[in-house]
């Protein structure tokens, strides 16, 4: 009998399994040219469908992505996943103890809110898993798996860019502030300009050593890349948050300034002439913007791009820098670290819960702390905290443009994360930050099929390091 059951799992649960496998893995790869879609789709259902004063907000696109990531949580299961599954059960629980400590407290809090928040950061920590398994079982050499992905995230900017681009020509898009200081900004028929910002900052520069290191062998290609990166120059001038401006200029000077570095060290002039291709074609397609804005009287794009940096300028001669860098959150800020301070030590150790505050601080270190308290700090952020070590390690040993491109990006994106949040529990630019990740150990990596063993864990012996497909 024994013996039946053996060969019937094997061959049978065994087979349905590895059936499971592979579909997931192809819809893995789908995902990452599909996302840009979901978000235009969330802004088009927030615009014209979803009532204004709805208490809970549960959009068709994100409805898909929890969808998704049961499918991926399943998925970690086939594959015996040891790594990711001991990571998320910390998690689980800080999440639990925060909503015990809002019971406790006896808080008005919205259990809805607090089982959104903490799968939104699930979602990311699932991905980050995924993005480095499934990486090394699908059977691409590195030079081979690099280009893929340099092509579907050029296809992404390009699809964010047509999106933006096309709203601003029309004047159908979204303003990407309405504030006190007026209407400003085009971020096209997306409904969160932060999470837009966030997939350009993190992409742009992927794109520029796409672009570089393109040869004439594969025109096709190098168009593509050449395409993304310009329009993204473009993209992030329309959309005119603070962070766009910085991350396209410091992303900018990055650039020029390696290029100088290698023109007067090595003699090469690659770096700063195919940048300043990407920059003369960034102006051809604002020429082009301009003049069918013109044909069809719609709003300027000049005009869009002046105002977002004219309110800047406003907002810092009026209310300082405090607010002009951090528009508002250390209001929202002092507010919920106050409710933590004063909750106790139960609090302290296990947060007050998301699902206890009307509104996000949008600084994501510090929801952290604030909703899941010092255990969950721990828990949730530890694996960033590691991979962040290893990649400047890596970084430090392994100096080329390649490697310096994904630095710039993760950094920038960091830095955002600090201060304007939208990462860690964004399912959209946490989506791509977690990539990044995988991404880079993959430029580090000489044998792909031993990616995942990367990933950082602390407690090997909890680990069966036998490798299943």
């Amino acid at each position: 009998m024994l013996f039946m059951c053996d060969i019937f799992y094997k061959y049978f649960v065994g087979g349905v399994m590895k059936k499971y496998n592979a579909f997931v893995e192809k819809l893995f790869w789908l995902m990452i040219i599909v996302n840009p879609f979901l978000d235009a789709a969330t802004g088009i259902y927030k615009t014209f469908i979803e009532k204004e004063d709805a208490s809970f907000s549960l959009s068709p696109s994100l409805i898909i992505r929890f969808l998704f990531l049961s499918l991926l949580v399943i998925y970690l299961f086939t594959t015996k996943n040891r790594k990711a599954i001991f990571t998320l059960i910390p998690i689980g629980i800080a999440a639990i103890a925060s909503v015990g400590v809002e019971i406790v407290l006896n808080m008005d809090f919205s259990i809805m809110e607090d089982a959104m928040y903490i799968a939104r950061f699930a979602y990311n920590i699932v991905m980050l898993f995924c993005w480095y398994w499934i990486f090394s079982v699908m059977g691409y050499k590195k030079k081979e798996l690099l280009n893929k992905l340099n092509k579907l995230l050029c296809w992404t900017l390009i699809i964010i860019g047509i999106n933006v681009i096309f709203g601003q020509i029309t004047g159908t898009g979204h303003s990407t502030y309405a504030d006190r200081f007026g209407y400003r900004g085009s971020m096209g028929y997306y409904f969160a300009g932060n999470d837009i910002t966030a997939i350009l900052m993190l992409v742009f520069p992927i794109s520029i050593y796409a672009f570089v290191n393109s040869d004439k062998s594969s025109k096709k290609d190098r168009n593509l890349f050449l395409t993304a990166s310009a329009m993204t120059v473009v993209t992030n001038s329309l959309i005119g948050t603070k962070t766009s401006f910085l991350a396209l200029f410091a992303t900018s000077a990055v650039v020029i300034v390696y290029g100088i570095i290698m023109l007067a060290k090595d003699k090469n002039s690659l770096y700063l002439k195919k940048f300043g291709v990407i920059i003369l074609t960034a102006v051809i397609m604002t020429t082009v913007i301009i003049g069918l804005e013109f044909i069809l009287s719609k709003s300027s794009f000049m005009e869009t791009i002046s105002e977002s940096i004219k309110s800047t300028g406003n907002i810092l001669r009026k209310e300082g820098i405090e607010t002009a860098l951090l528009s508002g959150r250390q209001v929202k800020l002092k507010e919920a670290f106050t409710q933590f301070k004063e909750a106790g030590p139960l609090a302290w150790i296990f947060g007050v819960g998301r699902g206890s505050q009307e509104s996000i601080i949008e600084m994501d270190v510090l929801e952290v702390l604030c909703y899941y308290g010092i255990f969950g700090a721990f828990a949730m952020l530890w694996l960033y905290v590691a991979l962040g070590f290893n990649l400047v390690k890596n970084f430090l040993k392994n100096f080329r443009f390649d490697t310096l491109m994904v630095m710039t990006a993760i950094v920038l994106c960091t830095g955002y994360m600090l201060i304007a949040g939208h990462i860690l529990f964004s399912v959209t630019s946490g989506y791509y930050f977690t990539m990044m990740f995988a991404y880079a150990d993959l430029l580090y990596s000489k044998d792909v099929q031993n990616l995942s063993e990367r990933l950082p864990f602390p407690f090997k012996k909890l680990l069966n390091t036998r490798k299943v497909s």
